[in-house]
């Protein structure tokens, strides 16, 4: 079998931008020690530079395109003319197309081989795009989350169309595993992309509050700097709030930028940290850090926001409302205070998010292109007229909501009862229809 990847993305290589071109990396050598042939092609780059390989897979950078993510395709007309040709090729030599985080508007130019998507998040218009309006022989997405939303978002006759299979991310091996004794430091993990859902500022926030605590001679937040050169998504930005950092720097806390880590370094850094802060916003669709991180025996906070909320089970992950600095602190405490917790919650990542999982169901799912079966299961009002959208949940009485926020109407008038059942105020039932937190069972 024959399988060409294209990413839209520009690629580096072992540089890995993000946690979705690790994933891509893990199913290129996966694929490749499954002795599958493999070519891996993303947009040209402006300058000449040295050859980039993922494993012994060389990186083909033909594709005529912007390489600005996730607007690829602001290149003058007269360019897709050679990009089609180039696709055309590709296609000839093909048997599989994958098309990682998908977002391709040509679909024609591949020759009718069969086209599989890889989604990792519904936050970019391309990868929306992809599930609405594009045809793929199958779709692979990372979370049940990401399963719920596409379900609960497009009209149930489109759904049954879509050939849908979940294959959550593996998790790097680690090579760590002692368990690191208190100090008269405290060292926080900030190790996102500078998005600003991603919490930089919430981050400053939580590590004033930690030095409020006096239980450390210096607190550190440690950054990964911004790399303008290779990072090419528009939607990032360094900007940090001078409130949250000054205060920080005169609390004297340690702000350390740092450069990008390279995957193969990424264990020893999570190990050098006593947490690691996921604070943001943005809607996670798998939740790769903080697993990472408790992998490394260093215990992660993130708020209950998308996919993380499926994490609260694992012992070392604590899921908080989003915006909630003082819990994040207490939550941390705990955390620091409870580390024999750690080994177990290893344990369990290790065997749900293995390696040697994740790339026998990509083997699987790029041989077999029938159509998977998939069981949903939700929340539902005690009449079970309507269920919670998985975008939402309750806290305190009150909905958040992964595309809104927190919805204050909702406060004191929406709760689980004790079997577990939606109890909510008859006031406000057209309210959560219309903002899409009620979904009815029938459509």
């Amino acid at each position: 079998m024959k399988i060409a990847c294209l990413s839209l993305a520009q690629l580096y290589g072992e540089f890995v931008l993000g946690g979705s071109q690790k994933v891509l990396n893990d199913i290129i050598l996966g694929l490749r020690k499954n002795n599958i042939q493999v070519r891996v092609f993303c947009p040209k780059e402006k300058f000449q530079s040295n050859d980039s390989f993922i494993g012994d897979v060389k990186i083909e950078k033909i594709l005529n395109l912007s390489g600005s993510f996730p607007s690829p395709f602001e290149i003058p007309l007269y360019d897709f003319q050679e990009l089609e040709i180039t696709l055309n090729k590709i296609a000839r030599w093909a048997d599989r197309i994958y098309l990682h985080g998908d977002g391709w508007i040509l679909r024609e130019q591949f020759l009718d081989k069969p086209i599989i998507s890889g989604i990792h998040d519904l936050i970019y218009q391309e990868s929306v795009s992809s599930v609405f309006a594009f045809n793929s022989k199958k779709i692979i997405i990372p979370s049940e989350y990401l399963l719920r939303t596409i379900h609960s978002s497009i009209p149930a006759g489109k759904y049954k169309t879509k050939n849908l299979s979940v294959i959550p991310n593996a998790i790097s091996k680690s090579t760590n595993n002692s368990i690191k004794t208190k100090n008269n430091s405290l060292i926080l993990l900030f190790p996102h992309r500078p998005d600003p859902r991603k919490g930089i500022n919430l981050a400053l926030k939580i590590a004033n509050e930690f030095i409020k605590t006096n239980l450390w001679k210096k607190v550190v937040l440690k950054v990964p700097k911004f790399n303008e050169e290779l990072d090419r998504d528009k939607k990032n930005s360094n900007i940090t709030s001078n409130k949250y950092k000054d205060e920080f720097i005169s609390n004297n806390g340690e702000l350390y930028f740092h450069d990008w880590i390279p995957i193969e370094d990424m264990n020893d850094y999570y190990s050098s940290g006593d947490l690691t802060l996921c604070p943001g916003n943005f809607i996670e669709s798998f939740g790769l850090v903080p697993l990472e991180s408790v992998n490394n025996l260093t215990p992660s906070l993130c708020s209950a926001v998308g996919a993380f909320r499926d994490l609260r089970d694992i012992p070392g992950v604590e899921s908080i409302p989003f915006g909630f600095t003082e819990d994040f602190v207490s939550k941390g405490l705990f955390l620091l205070k409870n580390k024999d917790k750690l080994i177990s919650g290893k344990d369990m990542i290790q065997e749900k998010f293995s390696y040697t999982k994740m790339i026998k169901s990509y083997v699987e799912e790029f041989t077999n292109l029938d159509k998977s079966s998939n069981e949903l299961e939700y929340l539902t009002t005690e009449s079970g007229q309507y269920y919670l959208a998985p975008w939402c949940f309750i806290s305190d009485r009150m909905i958040y909501h992964d595309y809104i926020g927190w919805i204050s109407e909702t406060k004191n008038k929406i709760s689980l009862n004790d079997s577990n059942k939606i109890s909510i105020d008859d006031n406000i039932i057209e309210l959560c229809l219309q903002k899409r937190i009620l979904i009815p069972s029938i459509r």
